[in-house]
């Protein structure tokens, strides 16, 4: 995610119409996976080239894409849904996130979260409060 992309807008916009829909997705995909899927479906869910997932599975030794194989291709792929699970498993995925966990999970600028934190008098920032601080976050 770039600023660029969410000029105009504030990020709660941006993460329903941009974030949400690859998350949802790829939670489809996992709690539907009865039976490995195929390798260009995996890329699309991933949001991926063919061509990067195969070099993934290679370097892995991965050879079916199951619901393991697909959470352990998520922590190598580097599209923006799988950049941020990955920031979040490093983050700890916390119950409460601190101003510099959200700032790096999201690829935000830290000082406009401490700026957006500071206006809306936030000291404990939580997946219920994430959406009042995304509302508050306005790129120009």
């Amino acid at each position: 995610m770039t600023q660029a992309s969410i000029v105009g807008g504030n990020f709660l916009t941006y993460y329903i119409s941009e974030i949400m829909p690859r998350i949802q997705s790829l939670d489809i995909t996992l709690k539907s996976m009865d039976e490995p899927i195929t390798m260009p479906e995996a890329a699309i869910a991933l949001c991926i080239t063919l061509d990067e997932l195969r070099h993934i599975m290679s370097e892995l030794g991965i050879v079916t894409i199951d619901k393991r194989a697909m959470l352990k291709l998520m922590r190598y792929a580097s599209s923006p849904i799988c950049t941020m699970y990955q920031r979040e498993l490093e983050c700890g995925s916390p119950f409460v996130y601190t101003r510099e966990n959200i700032a790096y999970i999201y690829g935000l600028p830290l000082d406009a979260v401490n700026k957006a934190c500071d206006e809306l008098g936030m000291v404990e920032l939580t997946s219920l409060t994430m959406p009042e601080l995304f509302s508050a976050l306005h790129f120009a």
